[in-house]
Formats: structure tokens, C-alpha cells, sequence
């Protein structure tokens, strides 16, 4: 026999020699009953969190729009606060000058402007505080709006890993290759923790 040929003969024997062993070690190895227990645990809890990671995520996500649209809400009574202060300034400017043009002796229109300042000035001041109200409502707003908004994400992230576990759990169980359980078993300690972190930081928001 031509020795090339002999060599490639040994090399495929050892080939297929490797594969049957692998299939006896790995894929055709019986379970154990406590090997069986502890995937369907895992998916089962994973499959837990990962409902609980999902809804957190959409409630959240609600919560989203909503912070958004109370900062929108907020900064738009913010500029109408603005406006309306800006024209009582311009209105009170052309008071001052009115005074400022007036004779001693126009006592009377002296009076009525001057009553007018004084109502001006302080719906002037009004405005002013109800500006800086509004400008640390709006920032609170934002602020929640931001924290809300990556709390939401990192939950989605958590269903991701979870949700790769849970189908690496699965394929555990038809195919019988336990490695296939160490993978899943990772990604869901994983996406466990984000869950758990997100869940705590929810709650202290």
C-alpha cells in the first residue's frame, strides 16, 4: 500500500476513533438525576427573572415618557412665565418713563402710574420666583427622566442574558451536552445580577 495513502487511512481512523469517544463521554453519557434537577431549576429560574426583568422594563418604559413629558411640561410653563414676565418689564419701562416725563403738577396720573408700578413690580417678582420654581421642577423631571430611562435599559440588558441562558438551558436538554448548562448557567448569574442591581437601584430612585 502507498505509504501517503496508509498515513491518510491512520489519520481518519484517529478521527473517527476521537469522535466516538466524544459521543460516548459527552452526548450518549447517561445523566445523572441530580444533573437533570439542576437544568430544569436553572431554566426555571431563569425563566422567573426573566418574566420580572421583562415587565420592569416596559413598566419602566412608561415611565420614560411620562418624566419626559411632565420636564416638557414644566419648561413650556417655564417660557410662558417668561414671556409674560418680560412684557410686564417692558410695560413697567414704559411706565418710567411716563413718570419721568411727568409735571409736579400732574399729580393725579402721578398716582394712578405710580399704583400701577407697584402692581407691575410685584407681579414682576411673582414671576421670577415661579421661574426658579419651575426651572428646578423641570431639572428634577430631566434628572428622573435620565435615571429612569437607564434603569430601563439595563433591565432589557438583563432579559438579553437571561433569555440566552434560558435557551442554552434548553438546548442542554436536547442535546445532553451538560457544557452547553455551564454557558447558560454563566449568562444567567450574569444578567441575574444586572437584574438584581437595576431592581435595587428602582427602588431607591
Amino acid at each position: 500500500m502507498d505509504p501517503d495513502r496508509k498515513q491518510q487511512t491512520n489519520l481518519n481512523d484517529e478521527d473517527d476513533n476521537f469522535i466516538t469517544e466524544y459521543k460516548q463521554e459527552v452526548i450518549h453519557k447517561p445523566w445523572s438525576k441530580t444533573l437533570k434537577l439542576l437544568v430544569a431549576i436553572t431554566t426555571l429560574i431563569l425563566a422567573v427573572v426573566g418574566t420580572l426583568a421583562s415587565f420592569k422594563a416596559a413598566s419602566l418604559g412608561n415611565q420614560v415618557v411620562t418624566t419626559q413629558n411632565e420636564a416638557f411640561n414644566h419648561w413650556s410653563n417655564y417660557q410662558a412665565k417668561t414671556i409674560k414676565k418680560t412684557t410686564l418689564e417692558t410695560e413697567l419701562y414704559t411706565i418710567e418713563i411716563e413718570l419721568a416725563k411727568l409735571k409736579d403738577t400732574d399729580n393725579a396720573l402721578k398716582t394712578e402710574l405710580l399704583a400701577k408700578k407697584a402692581i407691575y413690580e410685584q407681579e414682576i417678582t411673582q414671576y421670577k420666583q415661579e421661574e426658579i420654581t419651575l426651572t428646578a421642577k423641570a431639572q428634577e423631571a430631566e434628572q428622573r427622566h435620565l435615571l429612569t430611562k437607564e434603569i430601563s435599559t439595563n433591565f432589557g440588558n438583563a432579559l438579553i442574558f437571561l433569555q440566552i441562558g434560558i435557551l442554552l438551558s434548553s438546548l442542554t436538554t436536547l442535546s445532553k451536552i451538560k457544557y452547553y448548562w455551564y454557558i447558560g448557567s454563566i449568562s444567567g448569574i450574569i444578567g441575574f445580577s444586572i437584574f438584581i442591581t437595576s431592581y435595587y437601584r428602582n427602588l431607591t430612585m
